[in-house]
């Protein structure tokens, strides 16, 4: 947004006045001096406003932010946010470089463990004592960790809670240039071994990420869901038969890896949360298709973006759908509110199984 810069010249009337008897002088001087001061007045007002404005337009989507970008805003954040230990490590990755390792939560004992990683952040060589743990969407902070220890808990805040926070501070810049220093190390063991034919992880399309909501009947029941589209994580909750949600990170597979015909046990249980996904068009939407690490029969899920009109607006939703013939199942919406007013509505050009209709 353009801020409108304000020229106050009265503030120069009376200045240059010559030639005038001195009450004439002084009378319109200080009329001019009254006048300049009403119009800074104004353009200080009116400028402040804009100023105001522009700064409330300045928004960071939490949701598209790269690992490096998310170490940075989480340690900015922590830093003016707990003090403690968080500021001598935020000074450290700027004056040099800033190593973000992710490790097994099993290996400590934290108050909230969250699901997936302990991510430990430290200047690059260095061993830190500042770490946190992830959720669902919501990360844990602590400081004064250990191996096998819990360290002391210092608060919680989701990554859009965090990018508002830093935004408000101003700190934008600052976020910038400490992205450029922060490197993600993975020590936990889970993506350090290709011989699971993980080759790296799915970066999910930017205009799916963010937080999607629906609302379906059931038995009578209103179920309210939930969908995070992380970079490449995807976290889905509903109030009714899965409270607490469920991560599945997405990886890509090396193309000369050969999934087993029949994994083992423990096969099966170390990639518990891992999906295999895919871009797939069908009746000309592109679906993003998820299915297990070592899914061997099955459609696995389906989502795609689609713009409908809603009361003659166009409103992108979030098609759910599965089966061999990709039948929507779900409609999510990017507020609760809409998927309230919204609930089990179909849409004509949609493809819904028979059962459906």
């Amino acid at each position: 947004m353009r801020i409108k810069k304000w020229a106050v010249m009265a503030l120069f009337c009376g200045i240059f006045l010559t030639g005038c008897s001195k009450q004439t002088a002084s009378k319109e001087a200080s009329n001019s001096s009254n006048k300049s001061s009403q119009s800074s007045k104004s353009s200080v007002k009116k400028t402040s406003k804009a100023s105001s404005s522009s700064a409330k337009a300045v928004k960071l989507d939490a949701a598209k932010l790269t690992p490096q970008e998310s170490g940075s805003l989480i340690t900015l954040y922590c830093a003016d946010r707990f003090g403690g230990e968080w500021p001598n490590l935020l000074q450290a990755g700027q004056n040099g470089s800033l190593t973000i390792t992710l490790h097994k939560t099993s290996d400590y004992e934290f108050k909230q463990p969250g699901s997936g990683y302990a991510y430990e952040a430290a200047a690059s060589g260095q061993t830190g004592t500042t770490y946190y743990t992830l959720s669902g969407s919501t990360f844990y902070f602590y400081q004064g960790v250990k191996v096998a220890g819990s360290g002391s808990f210092l608060g919680q805040a989701t990554k859009q809670e965090m990018a508002d926070y830093i935004v408000k501070k101003g700190q934008l810049a600052e976020f910038k240039q400490l992205a450029k220093k922060v490197e993600i190390v993975d020590k936990s063991g889970q993506t350090q071994r290709l011989s699971e034919g993980r080759s790296g992880y799915f970066t999910i399309p930017a205009e799916m990420q963010g937080t999607w909501y629906s609302a379906s009947n059931y038995d009578g029941e209103t179920t309210h869901s939930k969908y995070v589209f992380g970079q490449s994580t995807i976290f889905i909750q509903d109030d009714k038969h899965n409270r607490k949600g469920h991560t599945t990170t997405l990886y890509t597979r090396a193309a000369n890896y050969k999934a087993p015909d029949y994994p083992s046990e423990e096969q099966i249980k170390k990639a518990e949360g891992w999906g295999l996904p895919k871009i797939v068009q069908y009746k000309g939407i592109n679906y993003l298709n998820v299915m297990g690490w070592y899914q061997g029969a099955g459609d696995g899920e389906y989502f795609a973006v689609h713009t409908e009109n809603i009361d003659g607006n166009d409103v992108q939703v979030l098609i759910c759908a599965g089966g061999a013939g990709i039948w929507v199942d779900g409609i999510a919406y990017r507020s609760q509110a809409m998927a309230e007013k919204m609930q089990d509505h179909q849409f004509d050009d949609l493809n819904y199984s028979d059962s459906d209709n």
